[in-house]
């Protein structure tokens, strides 16, 4: 594999990893809100309250799951874009 290959395949996987963390950061942004206003909801109604363990990982979990499949998706865009161009690349165009 060429060194322009190898690059954008490393540019590939660093704009997937950017995309999964600022989409991680959001949806783990949103799962706090959501676990505060549960907190609240439950302190309101004379239930216990919840553990992080118990109610924020989990949600935690969820949102890396869905962040992981945009890196997933992304970075296999980028390697199949990747493998196309170097296949159709003149083999001495270098």
């Amino acid at each position: 594999m060429s060194a322009p290959a190898k690059l954008a395949l490393a540019l590939w996987a660093v704009l997937a990893l950017a995309v999964f963390n600022v989409i991680f950061d959001w949806q783990t942004r949103v799962a706090g809100h959501e676990f505060v206003n549960a907190q609240h909801q439950r302190r309101a109604e004379g239930v216990p309250l919840d553990t992080i363990e118990n109610g924020f990982r989990p949600m935690v979990r969820d949102a890396a799951l869905r962040a992981s499949v945009w890196l997933f998706v992304i970075f296999a865009g980028g390697t199949g874009a990747v493998w196309l161009a170097v296949r159709r690349e003149p083999k001495d165009a270098f």
